[in-house]
């Protein structure tokens, strides 16, 4: 009975709620929400049910602040998240207790339903140990089938 503790600390600490969707405010290792006005660039990203994220190669230095626009193509909900491993390690774990979660209120990630686009502005103020940013769909079995995608960050 030791993991409903560690389950009630991960869940308190993930800012999720028992609705299945994120909200809170936090302090993120990979960086903060960013400000539209703020950003340097927009990344256009395509979600699509062949488990891909299709974008233009590209990388991003340290400090700046990107838009991504991101649209499903596909057929199925897809997400679109920002993270270290780390993070994004955590959130795999939040979705596949919470399968239907919604990133309303998250602002490192957006849901998608199917022909649907949304953007996120993300600020990449922080160093990352691996040197790259993870963007990946959490959706259970999505990032395993390789919907997931590694970008420099640089200084």
């Amino acid at each position: 009975m030791r993991f409903i503790p560690t389950l009630a600390a991960l869940m308190l600490g993930s800012g999720a709620l028992a609705g299945g969707q994120h909200a809170g405010h936090h302090a993120y290792s990979f960086g903060e929400p960013g400000k539209a006005a703020e950003a340097s660039r927009t990344i256009t990203v395509e979600a699509n049910d062949q488990m891909r994220f299709v974008h233009e190669p590209f990388e991003i230095k340290q400090g700046e602040t990107v838009r991504f626009e991101v649209r499903n193509s596909g057929k199925v909900r897809h997400e679109f998240s920002i993270g270290d491993a780390a993070s994004q390690r955590a959130h795999a774990l939040m979705m596949k207790k919470m399968p239907d979660m919604k990133h309303d209120d998250d602002p490192s990630a957006v849901t998608l339903a199917p022909g649907e686009s949304k953007t996120l502005v993300w600020k990449f103020s922080k160093a990352i140990p691996a040197g790259h940013v993870l963007f990946a769909c959490q959706i259970p079995g999505h990032f395993e089938a390789g919907m997931h995608s590694k970008v420099k960050l640089s200084k």
